[in-house]
């Protein structure tokens, strides 16, 4: 039951002629962002050979343990996580052989120079004593794509199934992105500019006691 987590996001558009082209302008720096998180997750590079987002390292990444209960800190911004077993949805086809659990995640800005950091964390995943990994799936849920209020926490809610053994052991964690709404588009192609942006080399992760 491995899988790769996946980042997800939802884009909203304005109505009416004065709004189309900042509405449009919106829609191609989301959709930016979604692609810079992408390849960076793959490491990728542009057609001309410029590096689009530097991948990063194991030997760059450093994990941060957060304590039952606690929240973790990472570009001016706490993040709680927390996991427990929910009732089987209508409909499950599973056994008893699996658990399902309940991911809860909340965002708040501390600092208003990192209101525009409004990107969903990613590579989040749960895992056991043994270092396994499952994918956690996250539900829909209105986010702003703009600009976070500072002190406001905004949460994200996802599912898991997990073999029952390890429900109660596994553990969650994710890497917060760095990447900022009011980011200039042509910046995402910049070579200079990327290795100057700040890097998703923090990874979280959740005790759950």
């Amino acid at each position: 039951m491995r899988a790769r987590d996946g980042v997800r996001g939802r884009a909203r558009a304005g109505g009416g002629r004065r709004s189309a082209k900042g509405s449009r302008n919106r829609k191609i720096l989301i959709a930016a962002g979604a692609v810079v998180v992408s390849l960076l997750a793959m490491g990728a590079q542009t057609v001309d050979g410029y590096l689009f987002y530097e991948k990063v390292s194991a030997e760059q990444t450093k994990e941060v343990v957060v304590a039952a209960g606690q929240a973790g800190n990472v570009h001016n911004i706490e993040w709680t996580a927390a996991v427990a077993p929910m009732k089987a949805p209508a409909g499950s086809k599973h056994g008893p052989e699996v658990t399902w659990l309940q991911v809860n995640i909340t965002k708040k800005v501390v600092d208003e120079a990192s209101a525009t950091m409004t990107a969903m964390p990613y590579d989040i995943r749960l895992s056991d004593r043994a270092d396994r990994t499952w994918t956690v799936e996250l539900k829909d849920g209105e986010r702003p794509t703009d600009r976070l209020v500072v002190g406001k926490t905004y949460k994200i809610e996802g599912l898991a199934i997990v073999p029952t053994p390890v429900a109660n052991e596994v553990e969650i964690s994710f890497r917060p992105s760095a990447y900022r709404s009011d980011t200039p588009v042509d910046d995402l192609f910049d070579r200079e500019a990327m290795e100057k942006a700040e890097k998703d080399d923090t990874v979280l992760r959740f005790r759950r006691r």
